[in-house]
């Protein structure tokens, strides 16, 4: 048993001092490569490796956020969202004032008619005008909340 605990040091103890350098490098068809040997006549890179933190260590800190400059790109994208939510709210209101409008023909009119598919012109009823005042109400709550 000790010669067993003895070879499994020794081993591990080894395989750190091997595995302290890695190489990149891309092969022939284009696949990135990883070994701890560098490949003869081609370039490649050198990938550092560091070990993690012990278990209950400190961690180390996290990299510092890129700065945010200026970026024409992202300043004229930033514009293009503000338009487009003007457009928006613009439309929301539009189609609030005919939901308003709508609302306020049901309620003032109790004779309503309208055309149906086949050209013809047919009276709404009592109990549809009604259910259409009650959706025409949850629509204007629900999407026209300011």
């Amino acid at each position: 048993m000790y010669k067993t605990l003895v070879a499994l040091t020794f081993g591990l103890l080894s395989s750190m001092a091997v595995a302290e350098q890695m190489y990149r490098w891309v092969d022939d068809q284009g696949v990135p490569q990883f070994g701890q040997q560098p490949p003869e006549g081609k370039s490649y890179q050198r990938v550092d490796i560091t070990a993690s933190p012990p278990p209950g260590g400190a961690l180390r800190e996290p990299a510092p956020l890129p700065s945010r400059e200026a970026n024409p790109e992202e300043e004229q994208q930033s514009e293009m969202q503000a338009k487009a939510d003007k457009a928006a709210e613009a439309k929301r209101l539009e189609q609030c004032t005919q939901l308003q409008t709508n609302l306020r023909t049901l309620e003032t009119n109790p004779r309503l008619s309208r055309t149906n598919d086949a050209g013809e012109v047919e009276r709404i009823g009592e109990d549809e005008r009604q259910e259409l005042i009650e959706k025409a109400k949850a629509d204007l709550e629900s999407y026209c909340k300011n």
